[in-house]
């Protein structure tokens, strides 16, 4: 039986917040959820099993290799043949109450991906947050001023994996999969179905939270960390110069920035050849960055008790 959708989410270490995100999903015939567990501590997996088995149109898949949410996304992916949309969700996250109302209104669109606004709120308090903000106005310059640029930015620069559905041809017929790697494993992902996507729309229904939790991969700030983006950007920027649209390479700046802080001279010299290598442009994007820096900075200092330091 064909299903409008398979929602994919990869889970680990925190069955609460992932029993939060499956019940703001219906139970309905034409839905599948997919929970890809990411080798979860013994002690969480029959709470985990527990909570799947409660809702029929859940189905659990434990994995014990512990090669982060590239890869449980990518084992959720095997299981998308018989679904027209795939739409993926961290556990930590959930969709708003009228999702459905506007996901099913597209139902039946031609075009191969379709953008949604998202909200941002802290996991703890319920306050908002604000990782959605630039994301948002990505499409909302493509929807208020369309253009080669705005429909390329949204194409190329939305960098997460959720807010938007994704025709499940688009990802089978180009075997599009995630990066393995523990940090940015979404965002040539992400770039990937851009490029391959015939056409794209947008909507700014409201129909995915994401939040601000207290150590999620988002929020661990390491030099190991920040150097895994930073090549990973490495790569999708390369990637960017050989399909021909430099225009939409990310600034590495903000990476150097962070090879500053927690190296200093040599560290940034370390990231300098590294960039090298990818033949990367280290002055792509100044002036966008100056400008984002300042929006970053200030969601940086308000989610900052989040951030776990190594």
């Amino acid at each position: 039986m064909t299903k409008n959708y398979t929602i994919i989410i990869p889970h680990h270490n925190s069955p609460d917040l992932l029993a939060r995100c499956i019940h703001s999903i219906p139970e309905r015939d034409d839905i599948d959820i997919c929970v890809v567990d990411d080798n979860s501590d013994a002690q969480y997996i029959p709470k985990i099993e527990a909570i799947c088995a409660k809702h029929l149109n859940v189905s659990c898949i434990l994995t014990n290799e512990g090669l982060g949410a590239g890869y449980a996304r990518n084992v959720g992916l095997k299981n998308i043949n018989n679904s027209t949309w795939v739409l993926f969700a961290d556990a930590d996250d959930y969709f708003m109450p009228n999702a459905w109302k506007y996901l099913d209104k597209h139902l039946n669109d031609t075009e191969d991906i379709i953008y949604f606004h998202s909200i941002c709120r802290f996991s703890d308090t319920g306050e908002p947050g604000e990782r959605h903000i630039q994301l948002v106005q990505k499409i909302d310059d493509f929807i208020n001023n369309p253009s080669q640029k705005t429909e390329g930015i949204l194409r190329y620069n939305y960098n997460e994996p959720w807010g938007k559905m994704i025709r499940s041809e688009l990802i089978l017929s180009n075997n599009i999969r995630f990066e393995q790697t523990r940090w940015g494993n979404d965002m040539h992902f992400s770039t990937l179905i851009g490029a391959h996507a015939n056409s794209i729309s947008a909507d700014k229904a409201e129909i995915y939270c994401v939040t601000i939790t207290h150590g999620s991969l988002v929020h661990q700030h390491s030099l190991e960390s920040r150097r895994c983006r930073y090549e990973v950007q490495l790569r999708n920027n390369q990637y960017l110069r050989e399909i021909g649209k430099a225009q939409f390479q990310e600034s590495i700046m903000y990476s150097l920035r962070w090879a500053a802080h927690y190296g200093g001279i040599k560290t940034i010299w370390e990231f300098i050849k590294l960039g090298k290598k990818y033949d990367a442009d280290l002055t792509i994007g100044a002036s966008r960055w100056i400008r984002n820096f300042f929006i970053s900075r200030k969601e940086y200092q308000k989610s900052e008790k989040y951030i776990v330091k190594e």
